[in-house]
């Protein structure tokens, strides 16, 4: 049974030129012990689907204009600001993209750490702060006995990132949200990081949800992986299906821009042509297609969920057997479509 499962989540931002689609029927669910990676260029709504969970969206100018986010079996859209606080960092944790702007800059690191700690865990003050002292260390944070007493801006980018995971892992959450966890860390003390995110996963069979750039750490932590593009999954599969078998254009070209050890030194990346959908005004079919090397007039229309089985699913008509059939099929609430036995390549679609 899913711990925390997102239905058909749509979001959306009232702006002076008009209302912005954030989240366009985002679909997931994750189990207790497992980690999912959500990837996609900036835009995609990677960050805004995640504050819907924490239900965190600034209303106004936002809006969750529909669908359901079931934790344990409860809608978390139904409950009340006071329920939500209580949820909020102990239940369901996020790690936020930005520390310098989610700490405060008039408390000591110690007193935020703490605080979190003595509201949802019951701690006393002294056992808060040595709770805070541990998960300080925990980070590999130097002379975390001393560094407990300073204040976010005496903290180096870094440093203040670990902080943010300290306090996000100090009262063990059943679901930790990690939005870009290690960006701001060199690669020693990411892999650190990493490690005590797994470690803490295998104690308490935390469900960890991870919203990244890097493909790597996606391959070596995720066993799932959603894509995201223009608000919506465009694929989803385990982490070896996509890696090993891509079937969206757009996941191929993600995959086609990273760089290789076993490439040519001298061969050139593989950039994505064109840009991001304009979210003010997404065209009816494939939000992709305007940038896709293997766009066909179907793609103007909308675009279903294809099932190549085992969970491995994708929204591209490349591989449907049936093109020419495809128009008479009900699409407008996007079903999942079987594929024919025998399925058709890009290439041979393209040519």
């Amino acid at each position: 049974m899913a711990l925390l499962e997102v239905k058909n989540l749509r979001v959306s931002f009232k702006t002076e030129d008009g209302i912005v689609r954030a989240v366009n029927g985002l679909s997931y669910a994750i189990e207790k012990g497992s980690t999912l990676g959500i990837v996609g260029e900036s835009g995609s709504g990677k960050s805004v689907s995640a504050l819907s969970v924490m239900r965190l969206i600034p209303t106004p100018p936002g809006e969750i204009s529909g669908g359901e986010i079931v934790f344990k079996g409860q809608n978390l859209l139904a409950k009340s600001e006071a329920e939500m606080r209580k949820i909020r960092g102990k239940d369901i944790a996020m790690i936020f993209q930005d520390p310098m702007t989610s700490l405060n800059p008039v408390l000591t690191v110690g007193e935020q750490i703490a605080e979190a700690i003595q509201l949802h865990l019951k701690y006393s003050k002294k056992d808060a702060y040595d709770k805070a002292v541990d998960m300080l260390q925990q980070v590999r944070i130097p002379l975390p006995e001393k560094r407990i007493k300073d204040y976010p801006h005496q903290f180096s980018g870094g440093m203040r990132q670990r902080v943010m995971i300290a306090m996000a892992l100090s009262c063990d959450p059943e679901v930790l949200i990690a939005d870009e966890p290690t960006t701001a860390l060199d690669v020693t003390i990411q892999a650190q990081i990493l490690e005590l995110m797994r470690e803490m996963q295998q104690r308490l069979g935390t469900a960890i949800v991870l919203i990244t750039h890097d493909l790597g750490v996606v391959a070596e932590t995720c066993r799932n992986v959603l894509v995201m593009y223009a608000g919506d999954m465009v694929e989803y599969g385990t982490a070896d299906q996509i890696f090993a078998s891509p079937k969206m254009p757009y996941t191929m070209g993600l995959l086609e821009s990273l760089p290789r050890l076993d490439d040519d030194e001298h061969k050139r990346l593989v950039p994505i042509d064109g840009q991001p959908p304009n979210m003010l005004r997404l065209p009816p079919g494939c939000a992709f297609a305007p940038r896709c090397k293997y766009k066909m007039q179907i793609c103007e229309e909308p675009v279903p969920l294809y099932d190549f089985q085992d969970g491995h699913v994708a929204r591209c008509v490349l591989y449907d057997a049936r093109t020419e059939s495809y128009r008479t099929l009900p699409v407008k609430s996007a079903p999942v479509v079987a594929l024919d036995a025998v399925a058709h390549t890009p290439q041979e679609l393209a040519t």
